[in-house]
Order: structure tokens, then C-alpha cells, then sequence
């Protein structure tokens, strides 16, 4: 599995800003709050149009994000693609022995040559090399056995979520995405 590395200071000052102002926004939606006036620092101010409030900090949250966004592209890459395939192999080795053995029944109990990741087949189709028969010199032969999505979608979609939320990558970068669009959401629904 890759190493987790450390936001950028950029990023987290970004992260931190859409946070606070999303949080903002759906706690005043939630509290059905009505700000008429506040004071900070000694001086008091009165709103004569208190939904301003309400449309000022969605004007940030949306500032923010794209802030986020424009950071977010510049850290190094997370490793969702190498994990989401270490964690499809470990889930679907069994169905792929099984299709491996039900293709090439002399291949039955050798290992696998080749795992997902390394070749495509199609959009939704993925070629492994299988061992698929014994040689005479103790190894074996192998021949590209081709699977497709549909065998295998339960363990892409196990795999999927697992290499997202089972790791930091989710509250890292794609809880501040979804806290965004809630906040919108509940703010003007």
C-alpha cells in the first residue's frame, strides 16, 4: 500500500477555510438562525437584509472550494489506483481461479501469472496471464484469460470504497467536497 504523505500547507489552509465556512452555513440552516445583528471587537453591526449573511458565506464556501480544488491538483498523486487494485485482487482471486479453471482446466492449482491492473481488455474487461497448464520441465505455461466487470463488480465496488474511505484519503480530501455540498444543499433547499 502507498505511504500517506502530509498536506501541503497551501491545502490545509484551503481545507480548513471551506470547513469552517461550510460548517458555518449548515449550522445557520439547521438552527433556522436569524443574525439581525452581531458585535466583534466592540462594534455592533445591524443588517437591514439578514439573508445577506446566508449569501456572503456562500459566496465564500464557493471561493473556498474552488481554492480547494485548484490546491488538491497540485498534491502528489494518493495512490487510489494501486490500492483499489491490490484490494481487487485480494477480493476476486477466488472468482478468477475459478474462471482460470473452468478455461483451462489443466491449469488447475498453479498460480497466477499476471494480476488486475496491468492490462485492459476493454472499457469494462480487464486480460490476466493464468497459469493454464504444466510444462514438462516442472513450470507451466501461461494464457491471457479475460475478465469482465460483470464477474467481478461486487469485489470492484468492495475494492472501490475500501481504497477510498477505509484510508485518511477520505476525510483528507473528499469529506470537505461532500461538507460543501451539504452546506449549499441544506442552505437553500
Amino acid at each position: 500500500m502507498d505511504q500517506a504523505h502530509d498536506l501541503s500547507p497551501g491545502l490545509l489552509r484551503q481545507r480548513r477555510n471551506l470547513t469552517l465556512t461550510s460548517a458555518a452555513l449548515l449550522f445557520l440552516s439547521f438552527a433556522e438562525a436569524e443574525i439581525h445583528s452581531f458585535q466583534i471587537l466592540g462594534i455592533s453591526a445591524t443588517f437591514g437584509r439578514p439573508e445577506a449573511v446566508v449569501f456572503g458565506l456562500t459566496a465564500m464556501a464557493f471561493y473556498f472550494l474552488y481554492r480547494y480544488a485548484l490546491y488538491l491538483r497540485q498534491e502528489p498523486a494518493f495512490g487510489l489506483r494501486s490500492e483499489f487494485f491490490s484490494r481487487l485482487n485480494r477480493y476476486a482471486k477466488p472468482k478468477i481461479l475459478d474462471l482460470r479453471d473452468h478455461k483451462y482446466p489443466a491449469g488447475k492449482g498453479l498460480e497466477l501469472a499476471e494480476e488486475f491492473g496491468v492490462r485492459k481488455a476493454s472499457a469494462f474487461s480487464w486480460t490476466i496471464q493464468v497459469g493454464s497448464q504444466q510444462d514438462g520441465a516442472g513450470g507451466y505455461m501461461t494464457n491471457d484469460l479475460i475478465v469482465p466487470l460483470k464477474e467481478v463488480w461486487w469485489e470492484a465496488i468492495k475494492a472501490s470504497l475500501m481504497a477510498i474511505v477505509a484510508r485518511s484519503y477520505f476525510t483528507d480530501y473528499v469529506f470537505p467536497f461532500l461538507l460543501a455540498a451539504a452546506a449549499v444543499f441544506f442552505t437553500f433547499r
